[in-house]
């Protein structure tokens, strides 16, 4: 119960940190996030149903994060970070030129804090539950 709530409250900041990112500056960070459009026979969901693929998504990377996170070691704990967050951003990459939506560095950057922010809030969490 711990993750599933942890993940999905992670998951809805991180959906509207980006969706605040792209009224601010213009960007389709939030559209990267949802869209599952490259799937086949998910071509025309609603977005609530994209919304709650990415929450379903957001629960299971919650898990495994969690899952693995290293207890007792703040040099570990930058690190794993680190790596989950340069994931995310790879993931930027990947998931703009399946869905087709145009790259930039503003939305980039987006992209990035808003995924820090997911695994804060998620580190927050572990280090009061120990």
């Amino acid at each position: 119960m711990f993750i599933l709530v942890n993940g999905l409250i992670a998951g809805l900041g991180l959906a509207a940190f980006l969706a605040l990112g792209d009224g601010l500056f213009g960007t389709d960070t939030f559209s990267v996030l949802i869209d599952v459009s490259y799937v086949p026979g998910m071509e025309n969901l609603p977005s609530i149903v994209e919304l709650l693929i990415h929450l379903l998504i957001s629960i299971g990377v919650a898990f495994f994060l969690m899952y693995f996170y290293p207890r007792g070691q703040v040099r570990g704990v930058a690190s794993y970070l680190g790596y989950w967050n340069l994931g995310f951003a790879a993931a930027y990459v990947i998931f703009s030129w399946l869905s087709g939506t145009v790259m930039s560095w503003t939305g980039f950057l987006i992209w990035v804090l808003g995924h820090l922010l997911y695994t804060v809030m998620l580190m927050i969490q572990m280090e009061k539950h120990r």
